[in-house]
């Protein structure tokens, strides 16, 4: 890592923590003018906003990239007969094309 770069890290540091500090509060915010008067239930705190946004982040966060390659490989191969088939036809398509 050059040198110029290494005098940043406390700075991202600092703005990566002010940073989950502020989504908390938003999230006990939002939480609290939205839930709290349609449920008629107490207002979170700040903490109870920061474990509902790591328990939703928990519960809704997907794996989405390796969803994706496992279903690519178990719906979207063709079986070995059909590719080596595909290929011989083509193989013969072409060389009876150019005779």
């Amino acid at each position: 890592m050059k040198d110029k770069h290494k005098k940043f890290i406390p700075l991202f540091i600092l703005l990566g923590i002010g940073i989950a500090f502020l989504v908390g509060w938003v999230v006990q915010l939002l939480w609290n003018a939205t839930i709290t008067p349609i449920f008629n239930s107490n207002p979170i705190t700040y903490w109870q906003g920061i474990m509902i946004l790591l328990l939703f982040k928990i519960l809704f966060s997907s794996n989405y990239k390796v969803y994706k390659e496992q279903h690519k490989k178990i719906h979207h191969q063709q079986p070995e007969f059909i590719r080596k088939n595909f290929e011989e036809e083509n193989d013969e398509d072409l060389s009876s094309d150019s005779s």
